[in-house]
């Protein structure tokens, strides 16, 4: 019997079981290194946790072993230090500060006559001015960020049933006086009796609907959570750049302004520091332009504003809904654009005294719109990355 022999064949074969011991040998590794990368992590966590502890003891109550190890460690130390150092700032940011009576009429006063020495006034209004009315501001201890960011539900408003607080209706009268600009309207605008955002989220500002002239789609008017400076062309950008280029006096009513702080043509303080317009910011917490600010006045904005007009001999007007210019400005859907919203309608006078206030329902959690489903989806895609 012959037992013929290829060499050519085995030298392939051990070949190929070369490459398999080094195969299992490279995925053997890759296992240990991230097997080490996972015990080096936790073992990282456990110092942190116990250093973390250890520095909550009073210096009094360490032991020798433990000063040892606050010593042996003073890189988490410091870093901890930085943590604790961030968080009592943002504590301290979030907080809600009042001026007393006393100094706030004061304050007031300085506004009022700055106000009525100014030439060219300019507005920039937050949510804020609203809460009056029972609409959620976005970060105050009870707005809308605020209360996602800690995992909590936020029900919707029915925008619909609002009514303009007394804030608005003192710039109301300010903008009939004439003493804040009143030239900087959009070209071409589509009021509407509803929430116009429903089908709008972060970056994605088109309604459905059809300009009835060019046919381009409709967008809101609405920078949505995340998009902070990087919108290009809010709505009438032009206008309100003018406007504000003219501006000697800037008066901030509600606004964190953590928007608006991006725009830095809103603000014109890149001039001399005698040819800037004067900065006066109404809000509660602490706003980035808080040290460009001429004043901050730490008060409620239909305080402030009651005050303010007290100061300027103006009457606040009384809102009257019979009269709402909103109902003769607001466009009217095409027939095809009837189903194109599910929003209540902002209801004119003879429609409320017909429906009972008992009829509002529970208020339900929000599906999406101005608030809610923009800042779901930014937070779902921060946790995928």
């Amino acid at each position: 019997m012959q037992i013929s022999f290829c060499p050519a064949r085995s030298l392939v074969r051990s070949s190929m079981d070369a490459n398999t011991n080094s195969g299992s040998s490279a995925r053997a590794e890759r296992k240990q290194q991230e097997k080490a990368k996972i015990i080096q992590r936790e073992k990282q966590r456990q110092t942190v946790k116990t250093i973390s502890r250890l520095l909550q003891k009073a210096e009094g109550e360490r032991t020798q072993e433990d000063r040892a190890l606050l010593q042996e460690h003073q890189d988490t130390v410091q870093e901890l230090s930085r943590r604790q150092s961030r968080r009592s700032l943002l504590k301290r940011k979030q907080e809600e500060v009042f001026d007393d009576a006393e100094n706030l009429k004061a304050k007031v006063k300085q506004l009022a006559e700055e106000l009525q020495q100014a030439k060219h006034v300019v507005l920039y209004t937050g949510a804020g001015i609203s809460t009056a009315a029972s609409i959620p501001d976005y970060r105050g201890p009870n707005g809308v960020w605020t209360q996602l960011q800690k995992g909590r539900s936020v029900s919707a408003s029915d925008l619909s049933r609002a009514e303009p607080t007394l804030t608005h209706m003192c710039i109301w009268m300010l903008h009939k006086v004439k003493m804040v600009c009143d030239s900087c309207s959009p070209a071409r605008e589509f009021i509407r009796l509803f929430d116009v955002t429903e089908r709008t989220a972060l970056h994605r500002h088109g309604t459905g609907r059809l300009c009835p002239h060019c046919r381009v789609e409709l967008r809101d008017t609405i920078v949505h959570f995340g998009e902070r400076g990087t919108l290009e062309q809010p709505l009438n950008w032009k206008g309100a750049a003018e406007a504000a280029q003219r501006a000697d006096l800037i008066l901030c009513l509600g606004s964190s302004l953590k928007v608006l702080k991006k725009y830095s043509c809103l603000w014109c303080m890149n001039r001399p520091a005698n040819k800037r317009p004067k900065l006066y910011i109404v809000n509660l917490q602490w706003t980035p332009k808080d040290n460009l600010a001429t004043l901050k006045i730490h008060g409620k904005c239909d305080a402030v504003m009651g005050l303010l007009m007290e100061e300027l001999g103006l009457e606040i007007p009384v809102y009257n809904r019979s009269q709402d210019p909103i109902f003769s400005l607001a466009k009217p859907l095409s027939t095809q654009e009837q189903k194109s919203h599910t929003r209540e309608e902002i209801a004119p006078p003879s429609a409320l005294e017909d429906t009972s206030q008992d009829a509002q329902g529970e208020a339900t959690a929000v599906q999406g719109g101005w608030f809610g489903r923009g800042y779901a989806k930014a937070r779902r895609k921060k946790k995928t990355v």
